[in-house]
């Protein structure tokens, strides 16, 4: 007998189907009854969850995230101090992208389509400054408690980002993180960096 399913796995079923079908055929090309097939339910009973395709699509936009942000609001109320937290958001990263099942190949998807579609690229956009936000916090925070070096917080915010990214990009075609080596010296190069103190440095005549 075939088991009923409560309303969140059944949802979850349909996602599951749906991110299988967008990363297969492309969102433009997939359909809601390629969805349902692949989910083994009838086409109205996926739209009786979600209203349209681009519903689908929204909704694996936030789960896509949905690790990661917990991440940044488990800092927020975590009252050790900055560096720790800093330290301990890149590891846990780190152990998110090299523990993935399967490679997170809905993520560059999602960045194809944020290019093609001005309202995606407004949702991802928002969730990337919301992301840039939550670091810039943690690090602003060390910057007054006097442990780190006194920088604008979203520059260091959005180069911490950038990096989350490249984990994501890079384990979506199968390029698992190095853990040992970047919880390592991967760390100590974001906290420390690579020139000396008393090594002045001009960026402007570098850029």
């Amino acid at each position: 007998m075939t088991r009923h399913l409560s309303e969140v796995e059944r949802r979850a079923q349909i996602l599951r189907a749906a991110r299988a079908i967008f990363i297969e055929r492309g969102y433009l090309a997939a359909r809601v009854e390629d969805v349902a097939r692949r989910a083994n339910l009838s086409k109205g009973a996926v739209y009786f969850y979600f209203e349209s395709k681009r519903a689908i699509f929204d909704a694996l936009v936030d789960e896509e995230h949905a690790v990661t942000i917990s991440f940044l609001d488990e800092a927020a109320r975590d009252p050790r101090p900055a560096a720790l937290k800093l330290m301990e958001l890149g590891r846990k990263y780190l152990d998110y992208f090299a523990g993935l099942k399967t490679p997170p190949r809905f993520f560059l998807l999602m960045s194809e389509m944020a290019i093609r579609d001005e309202d995606i690229r407004k949702r991802v956009n928002a969730i990337h400054q919301r992301f840039v936000d939550r670091i810039a916090a943690v690090v602003e925070q060390g910057m007054e408690d006097g442990v780190f070096e006194r920088y604008d917080p979203m520059a260091v915010g959005l180069v911490l980002k950038a990096l989350i990214d490249g984990l994501a990009g890079q384990s979506a075609v199968g390029v698992r993180p190095d853990v040992e080596r970047l919880s390592t010296d991967g760390v100590r190069l974001i906290l420390q960096g690579l020139l000396p103190k008393e090594l002045p440095v001009q960026t402007h005549a570098v850029l």
